[in-house]
This record gives structure tokens, sequence and C-alpha cells, in this order.
């Protein structure tokens, strides 16, 4: 009985063997590739994209009315009061390498959930806040950690959804910072009025617990299998014809002999995984592998240098209207209410300017470098000239242009990347120029507000 028993392992053992290395045989032939749908789900992946930057986007650009809200409960001053955005707003792009390597790692869906979760703590943790001190932890460190690790994998992502129509799927998920900036400047002057800021905070926080809902979409694509196409005119050498074949037949036997012996407990093992594993060698060290996660690699591109630097100069005074637009106007005796709406025009117009900028990038004969830097240029000039409009219809007027300025590097940055660094690096390549944005805003948003009381 028992050498019947060890005969049948024998012979099992032995077929098993065999159909791994047939498996093996087979996966040497083929690759395994992301093709992009470019439409279908894609395009629900986009609308999910466009809410939950609506979501998040909306509030943070609407923090001018909170952050004059905190000043007047909280009896602060200006300067001080203003850390708290410029916190958010650098927390938030700091932490986009983190955000990429997170991706990588895991997947965009994971990371956008768990930035979900983040909003959600550090919102509803705000409405219990007894000094601004401690908003600087819930709303600077917590709320600005979650719109980090939302927005750059949405961004990012949906790109994969596409290849034509990347730059179109694109503007319209990055328009939903300005559609947001339409729709909460309204919402969240009616909630400081009614519930006071401290029932705004709690609700804003349901209302970004949404993005884990929409963030669900967001579903990996599987790889597709293919057979890895042949130069013509190659004739591939078979085995015995290989230098040291010998050798080469006796380490594959032993790496069968091992493989036998780890997998047969447990058939689920991918035999591709093993694959890959074996033709490395030897395992990454740690400092290899966090290299292969971040892509520091990338500063060795002088294009990339460039973009970074450009991008620290532009964040310096990129996010100011944003805070300091409605005071400006409520400073000239504009009413609060006509003040707030300033922001709404300006996301309006960034709304409608990510989708014409999406279309016009997509077309062959518009250079993408072009357009992103008649957009710097233009934003630039307007910030610079903003003192000079002293009236609500010039105000008006410098909003529309502004937003539609504005919307113009926020949807040609990623495309840039891409067509700079390859699509394959966008995603380490945009979080570390979100980082750069970030050490700029740390610093732009205050000295403004103490230019403002000096003046």
């Amino acid at each position: 009985m028992d050498c019947e028993d060890k005969f049948s392992s024998s012979s099992e053992n032995s077929s098993d063997s065999k159909k791994v290395e047939t498996e093996i045989a087979e996966e040497e032939d083929v690759e395994y590739v992301v093709v992009a749908p470019d439409g279908g789900y894609g395009w629900i992946v986009t609308a999910a994209s466009f809410l939950c930057i609506l979501i998040s986007d909306g509030i943070l650009f609407s923090f001018g009315l909170i952050l004059s809200e905190l000043e007047r409960v909280f009896d602060e001053p200006v300067a001080k009061v203003a850390w708290i955005f410029s916190i958010v707003n650098g927390i938030s792009l700091i932490s986009g390498p983190i955000a990429s390597a997170l991706s990588n790692r895991f997947s965009f869906r994971a990371v956008v959930l768990t930035g979900s979760i983040f909003g959600f703590v550090g919102l509803s943790t705000s409405s219990l806040a007894q000094s601004v001190d401690i908003l600087f932890f819930t709303l600077g460190i917590l709320f600005g950690v979650s719109i980090g690790l939302i927005f750059t994998p949405l961004v990012v992502g949906v790109g994969f959804y596409f290849d034509k129509r990347r730059a179109l799927a694109t503007g319209i998920t990055v328009c939903g910072s300005g559609a947001g900036t339409f729709v909460f400047a309204p919402v969240i002057y009616w909630l400081l009025e009614k519930y006071a800021i401290r029932g705004t905070f709690l609700i804003l926080s349901g209302i970004y617990l949404n993005c884990a809902v929409l963030g669900s979409l967001l579903l990996p694509l599987k790889p597709q299998r293919r057979k890895i196409p042949q130069p013509e005119g190659v004739k591939l050498l078979e085995a015995n014809e290989t230098p040291n074949a010998h050798k080469e037949e006796e380490n594959n036997k032993q790496d069968l002999k091992t493989l036998e012996q780890g997998q047969l407990n447990n058939r689920k093992v991918s035999v591709e995984k093993w694959n890959k594993n074996a033709n490395k060698g030897k395992e990454l060290s740690r400092r290899e592998y966090l290299s292969s996660i971040f892509k520091f690699s990338l500063f060795r591109s002088p294009t990339f240098v460039v973009v970074c630097i450009s991008s620290f100069f532009q964040s310096i005074g990129w996010f100011v209207p944003f805070v300091y637009l409605a005071a400006h106007a409520v400073n000239m005796g504009i009413p609060k209410e006509e003040a707030s709406f300033l922001l709404s025009i300006v996301g309006i117009c960034s709304m409608m300017g990510r989708i014409i900028n999406g279309v016009l990038a997509d077309h062959p004969k518009v250079s993408v470098l072009l357009l992103n830097n008649i957009g710097l240029s233009a934003s630039g000039l307007l910030i610079i000239l903003c003192p000079f409009f002293i009236s609500y219809q010039l105000l008006v007027f410098y909003s529309i242009v502004l937003g539609l300025a504005l919307s113009c590097t926020a949807v040609t940055r990623p495309i840039l990347l891409g067509e700079l660094l390859g699509l394959e690096n966008v995603n380490n390549a945009y979080g570390f120029m979100l980082v750069f944005y970030g050490v700029a805003t740390l610093f732009g948003t205050p000295m403004a507000g103490t230019q403002t009381i000096i003046s």
C-alpha cells in the first residue's frame, strides 16, 4: 500500500513538473501589457474623478470664506489664520510623491479611499477645535494629506484609461476644481450663515466622505496577455545551440526541482511571479526598492528639473487670489455675498477653460509646451495687477480672465510630463513636481497676508 502511494505521489509530482515546465515555456513567448480602453468604462472613471476633485478642491479653494470666519470667531490676526490654508495646501502638494509611491505599491483606488477617510476625520474633528493652533493639525495636516492622497491618483489614474483622448479626459477631471469652487463658494457662505463655523465643518465632513464612494469606481486595469513580437529575419537559437547550453539546462532542472518543492503544496502560487523572480537572480536591496518606487532618477533629466523650478516660482502666488480675492473686495466696500461670488466666477471660468484647453492639447497642431507657457505668463501678470482692479465690475472681469488663465497649466502639466518623460514616469514625476508647488505655497500665501496687513 505504501509503495502504491509513493508511486502515485511520484507520478503526480512528475505530471505537475511537466505542467509547470510547459507553463513556463509558454510564458517566455508572451507579455502582459495594460491596454487603455480609450472610452467605455474610462468615461465612468472620468466622471467619478471629476466629482471627487469637485468636492475636495471645491472646499479647498473656498477656504478664503472659512478663514475670514475663523479670524472673527477666534479673534486672531489674518497672518496667523492664513497659515492654516498655507499648511493645508502645502501638505497636500508635498504629499504628492507619497501618493504616487502608494499608488505604485497598492492601487489608485486604495489611495483615494484612504485619503477620503483622512479628510473626513480632519474636517469632523475641526468642529471641536478650541483654538487656531489645533486647526493647524486637524485642517493643516489631516485635511491636507487627504487632498494629496486624492488629487494625484485621480489626475494620473485617468490617463491610464485613455490613449487618443487622454488630454480631454484629464481636462474634464481637473475642471472639477473650477466647478467645485463655483458650487462650494455660495454653499459654504450659506452654511456659515445658517450653522456657524462648527456646524459647517461637520456638514462638509459628511460631504467629503462621498469621495470614498466615488473613488471605489477607480478599478485597476487588468494586463492583457499577448505574444511577444519577434523581429523578422532573426532565427531564435534552440536550447542546445546556445553557449553554455549544458550548464543552463542543469540550472533549469535545479530551478524546476526547487519550484516543485515550494509550489506543489500550494497550487495557487503564480508561475509568472516565480519566473519574474527567477530572472532577477537576487532580491533588490531596500535602497534599490525605494528608488524603484519613487524613481529619484527623474532628477537626472534637465528637462524635469526645469519643470520643477518653474512650478516652484509659479506656486508662490498661484493660490493667493483664492484666499484674498474676497477679502480684497470686502475692503473696498463690496458686500460680503457679492464678494464671495467672485470665487464662483473664477471657478466656473476655470472649469470652462480646462475643457477648452483639454480639447486644444489633443489637437496635433497645438504645442502643449507653448499652451502651458502662455497660461503661466497670463496668470502671473494677472496676479501682479490685482491691486489695480478697484471696482466690482473690474473685479468680475478680472475673475473671468484669471479663471481662464489658471486653468491652462492645470491641464497641460500632466500631459506635458507624459510627452517629455514618457507615460510610465508621469505618476512619479507629477508627485515630485507637486512637492515644489507645496514648498512655495507654504510661504507664498502667508507672505501675501503679511503684505495685506502692512498696506
